[in-house]
Order: C-alpha cells, then structure tokens, then sequence
C-alpha cells in the first residue's frame, strides 16, 4: 500500500471539498491531488529516485502537505526537519539522512546553504515562496504540466518517513515510519478522540481542524490523515497568535483544536478571551508534554471545555494512548491505550506487572517504528519481541487508563521537542571559560519542562550568564539553549567521571527551597 491512498480514498468517499485553508486561500481535495500529482511528476523528472530521502524544512505553510503527498507518491521517503533547527543540527540530518533534495523557504534558505557546506552530502535546493535564492530551484519550477495520478504502489512494511529525534547516545536517531504506522495511526487518532466510528465514519457533522502546531513533524502526517480519514478540512495557522486562534476558531467554527499545554496556559490567561465564541470546539486535544493540573484546571474553568490529553513518542508515529470524551478523564492520567496497540507494563527483566503496579511501559501494535535508520544496535536494544520499551515508568489502573510517572532516560522535553543534556553539554563546554558542564531538565508549568545548566568556569574566568547563552545559540536551536544557569565549584561525579545528573536534580530542590530557580 501507499500512505497516499487515503487521498484518493477520501475524494472517492467524499467528493470535492475544502481540504486546507491557508489565510484565506482555499485548496480543495481535487486541487490537493492534482498539486501533488504534477510536484510528483515534477521531482521524478528531476531525478527523484524510489527511496531517496526529502527533507521538508519549512514554516507552516501548504506546501508542507503538497510535498509530503508528493514525495510519497513518487516511491520516496519523506524526512520532516523542525524548522528552528541550527545549521549545524540540520548538516547531521542531511549527512546521516542522504537527502537528495531540500525543500524550504527563503527566509530559511540562509540556514539550508550553511548546513549544506557542512554536510557531506550536497543535495538540491528547493525553495518555496516568491523570492528566488542563489543555488537553488523555485518550488514552483519544479511542478511538472502532467498531473496524471501517480502512485508507485508500495509493501506496507516501506519506509514512508523518517523523523530525527534525540536519542540516547545524544545524537539524534532517524525513527523509521512505514506507509501501514501511518496508515493506522490515523484511523487509531480518528477513533481515539471520537471523530470517527471503528468503521471510518465521521461522527460530527464537521470536521475543522486547526492546525497551529509545527507541521515539519511527526503531528503534520496525523493532521493529514485525520482530516483524510474524516471529511475534515484543515486551517493552517503560520504563526502562534492567541487572538488569531480565537478569531478563526469563532470564524471558521472550529471542531477539532490540538495544542501543546503552553498553548492551553496562553489561552487560559489571554484577557479578551470572553470575546470570542468558541463554543463550535467539540475535542480540545493537548499532547507534546504533560499537560500540568494547574493549567487544565484554568483552561477548562474559564472555557466551559474538557481537555483530552494523549501521550506518545515519535517512535510510536505520536500518540499510543489519549484521554476519550465518552469516558471519564482521570486527573494524572493520558488515558487508555489507542485501538490496534497494545501496552504492557514490565519489571527490569520484562516480565508482565498487575494493574497498580509501576514499571516500564512497553507497546506493541502496528503503530511501532520499523526501528531507527542505520542503527541496528539501538533498534534491537528497544524492540524485543515486537514490543517497544519506551524508557518511560508509569503504571495502570483497573481500568486500563496509563499513569506517566517519571522517565528512565534524561530525555528533557520542552514544548514537545526532544532535547539530549550531552548535546547540550557538549556545546557548553566548548567555550573557552568553561571547563565543566551538567545539564538538566526543571518543571515548567508551560513547557512541561525547561533547560537548566550547572557550570563550572575556568579559574578566572568572568564570563556571565548571558554570555553563555549567546554562545549556545550560535550552536544549538532556540529551544535548546539553557534557560537557567547555575554556577558551581564542581559537578558531582561517580567512581568513573561520569557527572550524577541526579545529584544534580537534588541541587536544583536546594536552589528552589532558596528561591532562586522557580520549581
């Protein structure tokens, strides 16, 4: 199969509609397919392999969805890239991935190039917008005049995307999503957030989904097949804009609105939020990072709303798990497993634990990974058996609903992104006035997590915090760069030299006691 015959699926189904809506420019399913048949046709006529790998590194705009549908019409893969990334992240990418082709924007092209002449590989730039770039294609040049349907039929098991994230060496891992992970995320999300039955049939009578959360990501392919899979008609936001989001959601009667918990704490607190009606939302749906009491309670207070959290990783083509609005939503919890996965919570020698009982969380079903791109090691060290060990500890009830508790991997995730304190570190410790660096992750109500770093300086050096974090952005994206430092005389280490990250966490509860880092 091929991910894209849920586009032809839903013109068949549905008929021609509305698909995206972008600042007031309507692309219907016909103008979607037609689009994404001639940039097909376009890219194979170019020299687009079967298998070459696409980097999508783009703002929210449609051609996001025009190229995910295009390249995986064509036989290749597709590689979303966070758009906020360094160049010196994205060369990683662009080496370990192979790309062929990049496609980006102008006002992104500047970082392409730049990561371009640090990769080994050399591949074509393809720019969206206007405005043309040195070395590089117009994405407009690169449609073809033929847009006959183009389909190059695939195994389930295909490779259709890979998706960087950290992993646990610290060097981001590329997880491996077939055409069939895809495929049934989308019906699982579907059924999961009550948007449509077992059987695909919508059950509200609209779906409009507003889109505001990065596209470039793992959320851009489920936003696409849910609004495939459901009649759905999707409103593209470029920018995160609380009165813009409030206006379209009266405006354009929204149903469908999925938000990061930093998102739900902005409309919790925005003061002319009375002014609006967002009466039309059926389904508030926060994931990318825990979802904190204090903010669902103020959202849902002021909105009159229920929000459902879901949880999930990369590795399980986002959520394995979601809060559902026919049952009722426990405080702490991210609800039931999604139907078709199954979750397992085992002990440290992988035997099955009864409800109640914490361990590690384990999945399996045909929304785990095929495992990560060129590492095999890895792969077998987190798949066993076809069951995936996320590294995370929780538990679950009688009832089946999961209860996150804590991670064993120091993972720091902010606002959803995935960040690894040794690239971190690394990056630290490469300034001339440091000579060791420890970081890690401290609650945040709104990000679900922040980045702290404890800094030991040279002897003599003066530099200041300020500076350090200027230094940092040369080098990593925005979100990684520590938004608390804290100088000491040393890190604590064990018997071998490793810094204790943990000793480190109980120095952070020291300095909130004192007031001094807010926890």
């Amino acid at each position: 199969m091929n991910f894209v015959h849920l586009a032809w699926d839903n013109i068949d189904k549905y008929g021609e509609y509305v698909l995206l809506n972008f600042e007031s420019q309507e692309y219907t399913n016909t103008d979607m397919e037609r689009l994404s048949n001639r940039l097909g046709h376009g890219l194979l006529k170019m020299g687009l392999q079967k298998d070459d790998r696409i980097i999508v590194f783009l703002p929210n705009i449609p051609e996001v969805l025009i190229s995910y549908l295009a390249i995986l019409r064509a036989g290749a893969i597709v590689v979303p890239v966070n758009p906020a990334l360094s160049p010196h992240e994205l060369s990683y990418i662009i080496s370990h991935s192979e790309a062929t082709m990049v496609i980006t924007s102008g006002d992104l092209a500047g970082t392409v190039h730049s990561a371009r002449e640090l990769s080994k590989v050399k591949p074509l730039v393809i720019i969206a917008g206007r405005d043309p770039y040195p070395d590089s294609i117009p994405f407009v040049d690169c449609y073809a005049d033929n847009d006959t349907f183009l389909m190059v039929d695939r195994p389930d098991d295909t490779t259709a995307a890979i998706i960087y994230t950290s992993g646990t060496t610290g060097q981001p891992k590329g997880v491996m999503l077939s055409h069939f992970n895809l495929y049934m995320e989308g019906h699982s999300d579907a059924q999961s957030c009550g948007i449509c039955d077992a059987n695909g049939t919508p059950l509200l009578d609209q779906v409009h989904q507003l889109c505001v959360l990065p596209l470039p990501h793992v959320y851009g392919l489920s936003t696409m097949a849910l609004a495939l899979l459901a009649r759905g008609t999707i409103f593209l936001m470029r920018d995160f804009d609380i009165e813009q989001i409030l206006k379209c959601i009266q405006e354009q009667e929204i149903t469908v609105f999925a938000g990061s918990p930093n998102m739900y704490a902005c409309l919790a607190i925005f003061p002319d939020a009375e002014k609006y009606n967002t009466s039309s939302v059926a389904r508030w749906i926060s994931g990318a990072a825990a979802l904190s009491l204090e903010i669902r309670q103020a959202f849902e207070k002021r909105y009159k709303a229920t929000i459902l959290e879901g949880y999930g990783l990369t590795e399980t083509v986002s959520g394995f798990s979601m809060q559902r609005h026919d049952r009722l939503v426990k405080p702490g919890s991210v609800g039931p497993v999604i139907p078709s996965a199954e979750v397992r919570v085992v002990d440290d020698e992988g035997r099955p634990l009864p409800p109640g009982h914490m361990g590690e969380l384990t999945i399996k079903g045909p929304i785990v990974m095929k495992g990560y791109y060129q590492n095999e090691q890895e792969t077998a060290r987190v798949i066993k058996d076809g069951w995936f060990f996320t590294g995370d500890i929780g538990y679950m009830d009688e009832d089946g609903d999961i209860f996150i508790v804590d991670r064993k991997k120091d993972l720091i995730i902010r606002g959803g992104f995935n960040i690894y304190p040794s690239e971190v570190e690394e990056v630290l410790c490469s300034h001339l006035d440091i000579s060791d660096a420890g970081v890690v992750g401290i609650p945040d109500k709104d990000y679900g997590e922040q980045v702290c770093a404890f800094v030991v300086l040279k002897e003599g050096a003066q530099t200041s915090k300020t500076d350090i974090q200027s230094f940092c952005r040369e080098s990593l994206a925005k979100y990684k760069v520590p938004h608390y430092i804290e100088f000491c005389d040393r890190l604590p280490k064990n018997e071998l030299g490793k810094t204790l990250r943990r000793e480190l966490k109980v120095n952070l509860d020291s300095l909130a006691a004192v007031g001094e880092i807010p926890i």
